[in-house]
């Protein structure tokens, strides 16, 4: 998802603007990536906060985490999508903005977490090939939306990001529950 949202996410603020602002409108490319990389930051500080100071497992951390990226990427997908936004309070520019701020916030959650997760449940020992096997769907959905993008557009494409994300969230919300159980041996 998140090479997804790197490629697609551009062309989605760009229309944005170019529909609140007239379509000669500059896009700062710039500024919005240095908000982005702070909410990146936030999402970091958060999962720190979250692992050290609560009796929150990352597990749920995760879960929750993944949940709000999927509603995150999901309401890009509506603002885009939806002409019944253009009458709103709020902007369809504003309510874009806001849905990736909190994806990026969500994936910079995502690092610690993951690192956290992967350190508990794969062994040292097997990591990298799991890693580069779980690998291989991640860059067949990438080069497959690629490939595909004339008939997907930007929506589509934050769409197929959006299943992804919603995928990833019901298996950490299974884990999660495994975990909770005790079912699952850790390494």
């Amino acid at each position: 998802p998140v090479p997804l949202f790197v490629l697609q996410g551009p062309p989605a603020m760009s229309k944005a603007i170019g529909g609140m602002f007239g379509s000669s409108a500059a896009t700062p490319y710039g500024k919005i990536f240095s908000c982005f990389m702070a909410c990146c930051l936030l999402g970091s500080t958060l999962f720190g906060q979250l692992s050290g100071n609560t009796n929150i497992s990352t597990e749920t951390s995760t879960a929750g985490m993944l949940s709000v990226a999927t509603l995150s990427m999901g309401t890009s997908v509506a603002v885009m999508t939806s002409s019944a936004l253009q009458s709103t309070i709020v902007s369809p520019l504003v309510a874009l903005i806001a849905s990736f701020f909190f994806f990026e916030a969500c994936v910079g959650m995502y690092f610690p977490s993951i690192g956290t997760l992967r350190s508990k449940y794969i062994p040292d020992s097997h990591r990298s090939v799991i890693m580069n096997l779980f690998g291989i769907p991640l860059n067949v959905l990438v080069v497959s939306v690629f490939l595909s993008i004339n008939k997907l557009g930007v929506n589509g494409a934050l769409g197929v990001a959006t299943g992804a994300l919603g995928v990833a969230a019901a298996c950490m919300i299974r884990l999660r529950g495994i975990s909770k159980q005790g079912q699952l041996a850790t390494a």
